[in-house]
């Protein structure tokens, strides 16, 4: 029995899959624990959606139909007229020019309510009807280039791309991303075939594993950038490869080699951190494991954290990593050639178990 094995089997966790690759080598390393072991079953990934619709903007940019800091106030009017929390806590209307660069990097002001303790004063329970994604879109709590805030942003995106491509975010990516890629498991909307390998998820009360809802995701019409894909592990895998590879699968190209390689490097201002407040502790979406803590030194590029040099961390500086609400975690390191996937399907997020198992397969897999 493996350290993995044991780690697992002495936590809390109902469920893993885990699979590591290290590309120099051709090394793959698989752990399974109450799923398929082929890797084909299909998880809700959350915020692993983030950098999906980031390559989808960069490739607007690359295209040329706008550049990265250009202002997109006439061009997405209703982003443009969201209101603002001005420096007294009133909200106000706001002109202050936003960009793709702004909503990419989380300085576009927008949050989440497990980020935002002024979301929750002033826009509280989201409406009966309205998607609880997009009653957080509805409000700004600084203007744009004023701080980092973990939020709606990549939601905002999507609808940018949406408008720059003039097709939905389903369509532009299964044209542009996912089907080039053969990801034929990542859906916002999967097909009835595919409904049998989607697994369920839950809320875990404790140490009980409550339903969270329905296995199968109803029909949207709302494409949630920031975090509304299902997708499989070995899905994900070629999404990421494509990215280690710095934009190629093949004789495909999703994205310049400059352009990924920019993904990687901090593209916040300097005196700009992405720290999370004070209320991502103590929220009841969040758990008590160290994902948050982790993040201290820490830098942002495009799409993702970046890894600045900590010395506890077998990752490269600049190596990147994030992560999904239902306890899904990734690393992707071009320079030790190393991606690691992790799923369990739960929240609330970082859990102590699972973000534990995470890093210490992750351990495992840069130890091939």
């Amino acid at each position: 029995m493996s350290n993995i094995d044991i780690q697992f089997n002495e936590s809390e966790l109902n469920s893993a899959f885990m699979l590591g690759l290290d590309l120099k080598s051709g090394d793959k390393l698989t752990k399974t624990y109450n799923y398929s072991s082929d890797g084909d079953d299909i998880f809700r990934i959350a915020s692993m959606t983030k950098v999906i619709t980031t390559v989808a903007a960069l490739q607007q940019v690359e295209s040329g139909k706008i550049g990265i800091n250009d202002p997109l106030n006439n061009i997405v009017p209703e982003l443009a007229n969201v209101p603002a929390l001005d420096k007294e806590g009133n909200i106000c209307k706001s002109d202050a020019e936003i960009s793709i660069k702004h909503l990419i990097t989380h300085t576009g002001g927008f949050g989440y309510f497990f980020t935002s303790e002024e979301l929750n004063e002033h826009l509280g329970k989201a409406p009966i009807g309205k998607d609880l994604i997009q009653h957080q879109m509805s409000l700004r709590i600084f203007r744009p280039g004023e701080g980092f805030r973990y939020g709606t942003n990549i939601d905002w995106l999507g609808k940018v791309v949406e408008v720059l491509s003039g097709k939905s975010l389903e369509e532009y990516f299964r044209e542009h991303i996912s089907g080039p890629l053969e990801m034929n498991s990542t859906w916002f909307n999967p097909p009835k075939h595919l409904n049998e390998r989607v697994v369920d998820y839950y809320f875990k009360d404790k140490t009980k594993y409550n339903l969270a809802g329905s296995r199968i995701p109803e029909k949207s019409e709302f494409f949630s950038g920031g975090g509304g894909l299902l997708s499989s592990a070995n899905d994900y895998l070629k999404f990421l490869t494509c990215l280690i590879n710095w934009g190629k699968t093949g004789d495909l190209e999703i994205l310049k080699e400059e352009t990924v390689k920019s993904m990687f490097k901090d593209q916040l201002p300097e005196n700009i951190n992405p720290s999370f407040p004070s209320i991502s502790f103590n929220h009841p979406w969040i758990g008590k494991g160290d994902f948050i803590s982790d993040l201290d030194g820490c830098r942002w590029g495009y799409g993702w954290a970046l890894e600045a040099g900590n010395k506890n961390s077998l990752r490269s500086n600049g190596a990147a990593f994030w992560a999904g609400l239902f306890n899904s975690y990734f690393t992707i390191d071009p320079w030790k050639k190393v991606i690691v996937i992790y799923f369990s399907q739960f929240f609330p997020f970082n859990d102590k178990d699972a973000y534990s198992l995470y890093r210490a397969f992750e351990h495992e897999v840069y130890s091939i």
